[in-house]
């Protein structure tokens, strides 16, 4: 065909993609139809017209349409400008008597620990323990009370306040997903807390002096935790009150508004560190310039959290209820097993695949933990209380799990590694046998499977050895789960699979994989540390004998085997993650899927574009 010839026939449906590139009309089918089609008729240039301008056009016009692709999304400052200006005071105002009732738990349990500091002078020692309140007296009586913000470095300081203060208000909204038990638990203990410590300084005769520090930063923070304590009764709400809609539905709804709730109050916490950190330490400025300093930060709280929502409401600014936008949909997609997936779609599908085999898998987990529990106790050579020891450590970081190898390397318990490796094998088996389901593949015979996955899970074992939880998560686990997928979907050599594994790796998605784990990981662990876990521990103490030892023994049972239950179902997400970091790495390297459209390309029976039948 001349070029003339060529031009002339393909010209409209050239025009036609330039004018869908330039309105941005980037569906996705269209697109990896016209990358199709635009590289087909790059190849048929290349051949017969190799130096003319027509196989320049069509190169750019083939680059235009894989960055359309390939490109990554620009910041949405509109989206986030609506965010706040409209969606959150929206969000606010519907859910005001979730606020209303924030603030009515927090204020009383503020009141109970001011009578209780009343009738008790020792009560603050309870709250607030005996190191922080020596150090206060002692400051009091050199004549500074306030001197502890004074102590370190305000950057340093900023960074701690924040970390610990956003911990806490995730953690107030994230445990309303227990019917909001625990939302209100953590309420009364904050305001319980706060109280007392108000009254300690009322009581030494302090009190304006504190107030006028304290309050600096304190009306940010507790304006905070009040509205923390809101999102998570909003986010216990769906389950308690599910309404017209099934209470799947409703809960789904309930945590996402409770979770933007949070996501609101951010920059408010963040702020309220630096003004502990950089304002506060400034005892000596004149108190009216403190005093309204305080009353601007009440003013903003006031006005952006009460009038603002009130406003818009009034003046008919809220274009209906967003409670319906909040519900998707009922069915989950099928996982395509032949796309290039970034490290959120590949998130998607774990829990996508979770939900669909949700019942295998929890069989499986509870299998695994009741072997552990009933091989690790039933071998130990000492006392139950003293096989897994839990020991007091600081309630930040990562300090929770520093000790998480004593249930992998254990001298009171024989054998514990190799029990512990198998288990792992066995874990994984189930994860990837799920993945195979999901994909309808062939399953490999349990004993060449068992035996093919004691390497990557003897490596998840003695990686524990490594210090520093991070790092394990972010490249050791993410690396050894897709060395594990390799091995099973591919039937390889654990060893020869090793260079197949480096060829399909993309360590961003294994780095945010692997952070998404360790954020999950800590907060799963910080439920074991939290009191709403000693609550339950007593709520079934009293099927426990009285005998001696009994008591303890009860306590590290249930504890080590809710921490294996924990880590075992990490694991098994870890392992989701990357059989699904497989699939999407393996087509990013050998493009079989993008081969195969080729090879089918002209054969489907089309009219204008349409299926024919």
């Amino acid at each position: 065909m001349k070029e003339t010839a060529f031009i002339r026939q393909n010209k409209e449906k050239w025009a036609e993609y330039e004018e869908m590139l330039r309105e941005h009309r980037h569906d996705p089918e269209k697109l990896n139809e016209l990358f199709i089609r635009i590289t087909d008729d790059l190849s048929y240039a290349r051949t017969f017209y190799p130096h003319r301008s027509v196989r320049i056009y069509l190169n750019s016009l083939a680059q235009r349409v894989f960055y359309n692709i390939y490109r990554g999304k620009g910041f949405p400052m509109r989206r986030l400008k609506r965010f706040w200006t409209d969606e959150l005071p929206q969000l606010f105002w519907e859910e005001r008597r979730a606020f209303l009732l924030s603030c009515c738990i927090f204020f009383l349990a503020f009141a109970i620990g001011v009578v209780s500091s009343v009738i008790d002078p020792d009560f603050a020692r309870i709250m607030l323990g005996d190191g922080y309140v020596d150090m206060t007296l002692n400051n009091i009586k050199a004549g500074d009370p306030m001197a502890v913000y004074k102590d370190s470095g305000p950057f340093g300081m900023t960074a701690t306040i924040a970390g610990r203060n956003l911990f806490v208000a995730f953690q107030t909204a994230l445990f309303g997903v227990l019917a909001s038990i625990g939302t209100v638990f953590i309420l009364m203990y904050n305001g319980v807390m706060i109280g007392a410590f108000q009254y300690f300084f009322i009581e030494h005769g302090v009190f304006w002096e504190s107030f006028l520090t304290i309050w600096i930063h304190g009306t940010l923070e507790v304006s905070a935790i009040i509205i923390a304590g809101a999102s998570g009764l909003v986010a216990g709400s769906g389950l308690l009150f599910p309404g017209t809609f099934t209470r799947g539905q409703a809960f789904r709804m309930s945590i996402r508004r409770g979770l933007k709730i949070f996501f609101g109050i951010v920059p408010v916490i963040v702020l309220a560190a630096i003004f502990e950190s950089f304002f506060t330490r400034y005892t000596e400025t004149p108190a009216f310039v403190r005093a309204a300093f305080i009353a601007a930060s009440l003013l903003f709280v006031l006005w952006y959290f009460a009038w603002l929502p009130r406003h818009k409401a009034q003046t008919g600014a809220f274009a209906g209820s967003s409670a319906k936008a909040e519900l998707a949909p009922d069915h989950t997609k099928p996982v395509d097993f032949t796309a290039i997936k970034s490290a959120g779609e590949i998130l998607s599908d774990i829990f996508s695949v979770l939900r669909r085999q949700f019942g295998k898998a929890v069989r499986v987990l509870v299998a695994a933990t009741g072997l552990f529990t009933l091989g690790s106790f039933g071998l130990s050579n000492v006392e139950p209380a003293m096989t897994f020891p839990f020991r007091d450590v600081s309630f930040w970081l990562f300090d929770i799990l520093k000790e998480v190898d004593l249930f992998f390397f254990n001298e009171s318990v024989p054998y514990l590694f190799w029990g512990q490796t198998l288990l792992l094998c066995g874990l994984s088996i189930a994860a990837f046998r799920a993945i195979a389901r999901e994909e309808g593949a062939k399953v490999h015979g349990e004993w060449k499977a068992m035996l093919s996955m004691l390497l990557p899970a003897a490596g998840f074992v003695l990686s524990l050895k490594i210090q520093g939880i991070g790092l394990l998560c972010l490249i050791v686990y993410p690396f050894l789960a897709l060395w594990a997928a390799v091995i099973y979907f591919e039937n390889r050599n654990p060893v020869l699979a090793l260079s197949r594994c480096f060829s399909l790796l993309r360590w961003g998605h294994g780095m945010m994989l692997g952070f998404f784990m360790l954020v999950l990981c800590y907060l799963m662990f910080a439920f074991i540390e939290f009191p709403v876990w000693n609550l339950a521990l007593e709520l079934f103490s009293w099927m426990i004998p009285r005998s001696d030892g009994a008591m303890e023994a009860y306590r590290s049972i249930s504890t080590a085997a809710a921490s294996m239950l924990i880590l075992y179902f990490l694991y098994f997400l870890t392992m989701l993650g990357g059989a699904l970091q497989y699939f999407s790495g393996r087509e990013a390297h050998d493009a079989k899927n993008l081969y195969r459209e080729l090879e089918q390309l002209g054969g489907k029976r089309q009219i204008r574009g349409l299926a024919r039948e």
